[in-house]
């Protein structure tokens, strides 16, 4: 499969579909109806998208996407020791979750982009190259999301007044942010790219040059970008990928970045900080606060939570803060998810993303050619903690999760098969008569 992560690759998206065969015009489309959402701010709140776009839209699209899985739908079995077992566990609840939710119609909607999201890759694994075909999953999923953060900072160089966030970068007075992917979704992204790419290239599936070039775009995307996460995101997982390549180095590195961040801890934090004051900086821009409110939710609903996918939403709107109701989220995927499904959906979430990531550490090291899908592990755990990562509702992430998951759980179905495969036996008297022969 030709790998590029450059939206204007056309070589590259046709051989990513080509692979991914049905399954992926389904994602696709799951990927699209979930991130080309605008907020409504004629009084809901930016907690709420656009119901335009969630009729012209997200629901075409996630319609478009059952239709496509119920073409000669055919699903691999799983096992209970799966990951995607647990995942499936988790996407049933999160839709059943609509029974006692207090919003049912937004619980239904994003349950059922849940479910259908796992419906593709099981469909993926009871195919042909399974392995393969997840590799193009994700090589769908990275050009799509390349795709849409370009077309962000196109419109911020174009100085489009809804492109532009008046908020520091780290590198830039204003920063990009697009009606449908904000300033810390674009630096998401990008990290995203950044760090797959370096995996590639760590594992020699892609040549020194071409890697520099397409890490070189994925940091013009992160330079314009308002999220100071994803810089953490690229630098730990840098010093991961480092770790594995050789514990020396790796050593050295942490070793330097200590040392540099003592000697200008204090340049460091005024550049984090920006023009934000310092009230807002000490609560993460007023995450603390609604964290804090969500865990009071909690104790309300402990079991079983408010509904899926409206926990924060609930939280938010009954805060009584005018600031803090414009939030979109909780920016934490796990206290969405135990607001919104109790300590029951919280420890299946929980469970399922700590065996995950054990599971890909380990793997890592025995089969190095899938490197840039483990990479995205880290990604996905920061993520969730200061966004909605996996644990929220559909997005990129997700399917990056759901990319990582199934690999490992065909990993894991390949090496039990090639242990139960039975050896042929050679008797000793038929190896005499060969012997004797020769």
């Amino acid at each position: 499969m030709h790998f590029s992560i450059y939206p204007w690759d056309l070589k590259s998206w046709r051989s990513a579909f080509r692979i991914a065969g049905l399954p992926g015009i389904a994602l696709f489309c799951l990927l699209l109806g979930s991130m080309l959402q605008i907020a409504d701010t004629t009084g809901g709140g930016a907690g709420h998208a656009s119901p335009k776009l969630i009729i012209l839209v997200r629901t075409p699209a996630t319609v478009i996407a059952f239709l496509i899985l119920l073409y000669r739908p055919k699903f691999a079995k799983v096992r209970f020791t799966d990951l995607r077992f647990a995942y499936a566990a988790f996407a049933l609840l999160y839709l059943g979750s609509s029974l006692w939710s207090q919003q049912p119609i937004q619980t239904i909607g994003k349950g059922t982009e849940l479910v259908l999201a796992g419906l593709v890759f099981f469909e993926t694994s009871s195919s042909k190259n399974p392995l393969e075909r997840v590799e193009a999953l994700r090589q769908i999923i990275l050009l799509t999301i390349a795709t849409l953060g370009s077309l962000t900072v196109i419109g911020f160089c174009m100085r489009i007044p809804s492109f532009i966030l008046h908020r520091p970068g780290l590198l830039t007075s204003t920063t990009a942010s697009a009606p449908f992917l904000s300033g810390n979704g674009l630096g998401y992204v990008a990290s995203a790219l950044f760090l797959v790419v370096l995996a590639e290239w760590q594992a020699h599936r892609i040549t020194r040059a071409a890697a520099f070039r397409q890490m070189g775009f994925a940091l013009v995307l992160f330079s314009v970008s308002a999220s100071r996460t994803s810089f953490l995101i690229l630098l730990l997982t840098i010093l991961i990928v480092i770790f594995k390549k050789s514990k020396i180095l790796a050593a050295l590195a942490i070793g330097s970045v200590a040392v540099g961040g003592t000697i200008f801890w204090s340049g460091i934090l005024t550049r984090l900080q920006g023009h934000q004051a310092s009230s807002d900086f000490v609560t993460l821009s007023g995450r603390t606060v609604v964290w804090t409110a969500a865990v009071r939710q909690f104790e309300n609903h402990p079991v079983l939570g408010v509904g899926g996918g409206i926990g924060g939403k609930v939280v938010i709107s009954h805060i009584g803060n005018m600031y803090l109701e414009q939030m979109s989220s909780l920016h934490n995927g796990f206290l969405e998810v135990l607001t919104g499904l109790g300590l029951v959906g919280f420890l299946i979430g929980s469970l399922l993303l700590i065996f995950a990531t054990l599971r890909a550490w380990n793997t890592w090291s025995e089969h190095p050619e899938y490197a840039g899908t483990y990479v995205l592990v880290v990604h996905v755990w920061m993520t969730t903690i200061m966004s909605t990562g996996i644990l929220g509702w559909m997005g990129f992430e997700l399917a990056l999760f759901l990319c990582i998951v199934t690999n490992l759980d065909l990993v894991r179905q390949r090496a039990r098969a090639n242990v139960m495969r039975p050896v042929p036996v050679r008797w000793p008297s038929l190896l005499a008569k060969e012997q004797q022969v020769n």
